[in-house]
């Protein structure tokens, strides 16, 4: 039998029965043994919870159109005549439960002869379909009945005359022991009252069709709760019949019990926490605040439920980094923990927070849970801590000094020294016992990883190479910048180096990094293929004057190296065997820089000739903006009232300090503006003026290359927080 042939762009895009079809079709073009999504209508999306071309990214695998791999290749390679093929499936959504439903199959070909599979959907899992099912044909309902989640019971005149394998699983009786339980003896004892008073009520009203829902036991004795979906009929000559649906919602029962007893038990602990305990909104808002805010802040719980973080009357340097830091955790999903300073009573406190997201269904960040404790108390004690571990390190900096100026004494007296274990051994003493008062002075930057490597590579493989050992570089493609002090860490790749050119058989060292399964961090690494390190001497190795099989060394490489590690809040590890080669593996924290926040006189403001671009086509909104700016100085103003005048404008005014960029223009949108500036100008702050209650078009200004965003209406202490922030 011949296939259908078709032409699918008629089919497709020129005909409105695809498009508005209530059914969910869906479109799949063959490849050889590749099947991938062609076109879905809008009822498909609506089925799989998706956007219009959201569907792009999934396959018919992955939505349930097909059981396997195995019933694709079948499908592809058999003949499927004009009827279709007829079967049932689990249909999964992005964010709901599996659907039961009935597929019926067409293969069909376009005019150019390229192979297509069409799908049409109908949900088998619902009442309908069933009766549906049963009127069309016996074999066709019980064909749909066995291979459904859904159990399925038929009582005629009170008596049960079916029950299908669901039925069997979720009651844990067989279809035999079914038949002879009467159905009331499964409900649960403190549910039969009510149960027993819902039937009455539907007598009475006589509908043809309820649901309700109830815990039974099956017959192990576990309770199970169930959705029932009634359907009663009558027949020419009197007799009822009745159909029963059942689904087994147990798991989420449990999971809606569980999160009130969550959420009561949160709330709780909460309230009476000393902490600031915070959850945000998706929207920007607090969902809610504990008693610890009111106590801290000295302002209601109830004025910032409902409200951002910039409406409350905050501190507004404070409120715009808190603000950006749980957009930070939106926009990536990784926990934050930074700290923050606020006045409490009249005497500046410190703050440790801690930013946790909360996931949706759909994988996105949903809310933020914020919990901050002080802990001015703790850091004081670091800091009489510091002081003392400081007099110490100045003591270590000057034997220190006094090794080193013993070797340079012995070195004069005796040159022979110089390439001699004694002396590199002076030589490694004074460097440990000096490392104290370098890692006092950390001076951290952003840097590229990558630059970083590429510099310590071309420094070193000269050197390497002439001892006969060839240096390698490894590293994924993307860039990573890190937050550290780059003489630290070229101190640790140092150290790890020198340990694996003192081993014995060692002709090629690889240094580089990669990213972490969490995201928080990197790991780099310095690998040999030496004689290697036996496992039960890993933890050894790090401690000072350890040394594995290297005669006449001191082994304070590893222990320096561990210690300048920990002191960039990372952790080192080796991985190795006798005889293949050591590893050594170390990591550092990804995250943005951490300033403490410190309250900002808004008298000493020094922006005079400070020149910004506002671009906005609403002539009210830029006289309010024009108002606000010059009331902060001689700030010079520009203005464009669409999209490409602001291209054309910046681009040929390249000492522009700062842009305000409307997102709605009437030519292109503030986005696509963004976008083009980036393509030329990537160093001018560039703020968007958006809505708060618009979570999705902050996300977008950002990704487009904007630096930051400003609510309508403009409100004036956010605007001078952010030129303090851009303009300096």
């Amino acid at each position: 039998m011949e296939d259908i042939r078709f032409d699918i762009n008629n089919a497709i895009d020129c005909n409105n029965w695809f498009v508005r079809s209530p059914q969910p079709i869906f479109v799949m073009k063959v490849d050889g043994s590749n099947l991938t999504l062609h076109r879905i209508n809008r009822s498909a999306c609506e089925l799989l919870k998706c956007t219009d071309d959201g569907y792009h990214s999934l396959s018919p695998l992955k939505i349930g159109l097909f059981k396997s791999d195995a019933d694709i290749q079948q499908y592809i390679d058999s003949e499927i005549g004009p009827e279709g093929v007829t079967y049932v499936t689990q249909i999964v959504p992005l964010i709901e439960p599996e659907i039961s439903s009935e597929i019926t199959l067409y293969k069909m070909r376009s005019a150019d002869g390229q192979t297509y599979l069409t799908a049409f959907q109908q949900n088998a899992g619902n009442l309908t379909k069933i009766l549906s099912a049963l009127r069309h044909s016996e074999f066709r309902f019980l064909m749909m009945a066995e291979n459904i989640t859904d159990g399925i019971m038929i009582y005629e005149n009170g008596k049960l005359t079916f029950a299908n394998t669901a039925s069997t699983k979720i009651t844990g009786y067989s279809k035999e022991q079914l038949k002879t339980t009467s159905p009331l003896a499964l409900i649960c004892d403190y549910e039969r009252e009510r149960v027993h008073r819902l039937m009455e009520e539907q007598k009475k009203t006589n509908p043809n069709f309820f649901s309700t829902e109830v815990w039974i036991l099956n017959r192990t004795g576990q309770e199970k709760c169930i959705k029932c979906v009634f359907s009663m009929t009558k027949t020419q000559i009197g007799e009822t019949i009745s159909y029963n649906v059942i689904t087994d919602i147990t798991a989420q029962k449990l999971t809606e019990r569980a999160l009130i007893k969550s959420q009561e038990e949160f709330k709780m602990l909460a309230d009476n926490s000393p902490d600031i305990i915070t959850r945000y909104n998706r929207n920007l808002t607090y969902a809610y605040v504990n008693r610890a805010i009111e106590e801290i802040t000295k302002i209601p719980a109830e004025k910032f439920i409902g409200r951002n973080t910039m409406d409350i009357e905050l501190d507004q340097n404070m409120a715009s980094f808190i603000e950006e830091m749980h957009l930070e955790v939106f926009r990536t999903g990784r926990k934050l923990k930074f700290e923050f300073r606020m006045n409490v009573d009249g005497k500046q406190r410190i703050f440790q927070a801690s930013m946790v997201p909360e996931m949706s269904n759909d994988g996105s960040v949903n809310t933020v849970l914020n919990v901050s404790r002080d802990i001015t108390q703790i850091k004081e004690f670091e800091v009489e801590l510091n002081k003392e571990k400081q007099r110490m390190i100045e003591s270590n900096s000057n034997i220190a000094s006094n090794i080193k100026l013993l070797g340079v004494r012995l070195l004069e007296s005796y040159p022979e020294i110089k390439n001699t274990n004694l002396f590199t051994s002076i030589t490694r003493i004074a460097e440990w016992t000096g490392i104290g008062a370098r890692l006092l002075k950390t001076e951290p930057t952003t840097i590229d990883v990558i630059q970083l490597l590429t510099d310590y590579h071309m420094k070193k493989v000269n050197d390497l190479a002439e001892l006969g050992i060839k240096l390698d570089l490894e590293f994924p493609g993307d860039t990573t910048k890190i937050y550290t002090d780059p003489v630290i860490l070229n101190t640790i790749f140092n150290s790890l180096i020198d340990n694996a050119i003192e081993s014995k058989g060692v002709t090629e060292i690889h240094i580089g990094f990669g990213k972490s399964d969490n995201n928080n961090e990197i790991v780099l690494f310095v690998k040999d293929n030496g004689k290697g390190v036996p496992s039960d001497v890993f933890e050894k190795i790090f401690e000072p004057f350890c040394t594995i099989g290297k005669d006449g060394h001191l082994g304070l490489g590893l222990s320096t190296a561990r210690e300048c590690v920990e002191h960039l809040k990372g952790r080192i590890w080796c991985y190795s065997a006798a005889g293949e080669g050591a590893q050594f593996f170390f990591t550092h924290p990804i995250g943005v820089q951490q300033p403490d926040v410190k309250p900002t006189s808004t008298n000493s403001h020094n922006w005079a000739g400070k020149k910004i671009h506002v671009v906005e086509d609403t002539d009210a909104n830029y006289i309010l903006i024009e108002a606000m700016l010059k009331m902060q100085g001689a700030i010079q103003l520009t203005r464009s009232v669409n999209g490409q005048n602001a291209i054309d404008y910046v681009r040929n005014n390249t000492d522009i300090d700062l842009i305000l960029m409307d997102i709605q223009l009437p030519d292109i949108d503030g986005y696509t503006v963004t976008q083009q500036i980036r393509t030329f100008n990537t160093s001018v702050p560039i703020i968007a003026q958006t809505a708060y209650a618009m979570y999705a078009d902050v996300v977008k200004a950002i990704n487009a290359g904007c630096n930051d965003f400003i609510a309508k209406p403009i409100k004036i202490k956010k605007m001078i927080s952010l030129l303090e922030k851009y303009l300096g």
